[in-house]
Formats: C-alpha cells, structure tokens, sequence
C-alpha cells in the first residue's frame, strides 16, 4: 500500500511541475514587429522634370517664358549657388545637399506690346552648375531653387505696320519646397509677384 502510495504522489509532483508527457506546451509563435516608419530618402542624385514660368504684365507688355526639360540635383556643396540677390542658400544643420549638374532646357517665349504680337519661339538654355540646389533634411523636409540669370536671346516683333527683329532678355526663378514621399519630392511653387512679373512652376524628382 505505502508503495502504491509513494509512486501517486510521485506522478502528481511530476504533473505539477510540468514533467511527464501530458500536454505539450504549444510552440510560441513570433509577433512580425510593425513595419519601420517610413524615412527620407538620402539618396546619391534627384532627377525629374521641372517647369517654370514667368508671366510679365505691365501694359502693354503681356509675355510669357516657359522653362521646362530635365534636370538632375547630385551630392555636393550648395555654397556654390548664385541667387538674383547675392546672397548665399541658407542650408539647415545636418541636411543632405545637392547641387544641379549642368544641362539644358527649353525656353519658350510668347505675348504681345500693345498691338504688336511676338509670336512664339523656342530655344536651348544652358543650366550651369552654380543654378540650383536642393537640400533634404533629416525629417525629410525639402527645399531648394533653381534660378537663371538675365539671359539676353533674339526676338522678332511683328506689328501691323511690319515685323521687327531684336534682343529681349529674362531671369528664370523656380523655389522649391515640400517634403519627401516616397523616395519623390514633387509639388508646386507658390506664385511670387515682383513689379509686374509673376514667377510660378512646378517639379517632380525621383531618387536615384
């Protein structure tokens, strides 16, 4: 009896602590962790499609140039970019900094003065190096600009009386601003007005 006794105790320690072949304890299943927050992309160039516009009215002026084309913004110091007023990018601490690798884009001009009529007409323009920049910072805010100073190109003005040749010149100002999405930077400019001259666009650039 006492040894009926001593081997009922040992199977209930033995169920108690977990032993013996009752139930195995069912295999832990790993929780996938939730998917990283999404980052800015620091990447190596952007590249993308860029158009601005600059709209002259002051009678009996009524122009239009069109910038549009391709551009691409690779890693380097923006210090090295020129503005219309001289002055130096202001670049926020720890920002990834790109600067415009030269290129061309296509300057179209239209309008009129008073009953004169400019037609349209289309040319190459060269973008240097010291034109534009673009800066993403940390939290994937973006900034930038693309400018183009006063560049003169040839123009024919045709009146009722006749046509006339000439040289007309323009300036070219594009501020970008946004935040990255989606390894794509892409957004319009608020329009900026300055005596007469309204300077508007637009761009979209995918990491590369």
């Amino acid at each position: 009896m006492r040894r009926i006794l001593v081997v009922l105790i040992s199977c209930a320690v033995a169920a108690g602590c977990g032993g013996g072949a009752q139930n195995p304890t069912s295999p832990t299943v790993a929780t996938p962790a939730p998917p990283p927050a999404t980052t800015p992309v620091t990447a190596g160039a952007w590249q993308g499609t860029v158009v601005a516009i600059r709209r002259t009215l002051a009678a009996p002026l009524d122009t239009t140039q069109t910038f549009e084309g391709t551009v691409t913004f690779e890693r380097g110091d923006a210090n090295g970019f020129v503005s219309p007023e001289g002055l130096a990018p202001l670049i926020p601490p720890g920002a990834a900094t790109y600067v415009l690798r030269p290129g061309l884009l296509q300057l179209t001009h239209t309008g009129a003065v008073g009953p004169c009529s400019y037609g349209r007409s289309t040319w190459d323009v060269l973008m240097k190096r010291s034109d534009g920049y673009l800066f993403v910072r940390s939290d994937g805010n973006v900034g930038g600009r693309l400018t183009l100073p006063e560049t003169v190109f040839p123009v024919t003005v045709t009146c009722p009386n006749g046509a006339t040749r000439g040289d007309t010149s323009v300036q070219m100002d594009l501020l970008i601003s946004g935040a990255v999405a989606f390894s794509r930077i892409a957004g319009t400019m608020t329009p900026s007005t300055v005596a007469g001259t309204t300077f508007s666009g637009s761009w979209t650039l995918e990491a590369r």
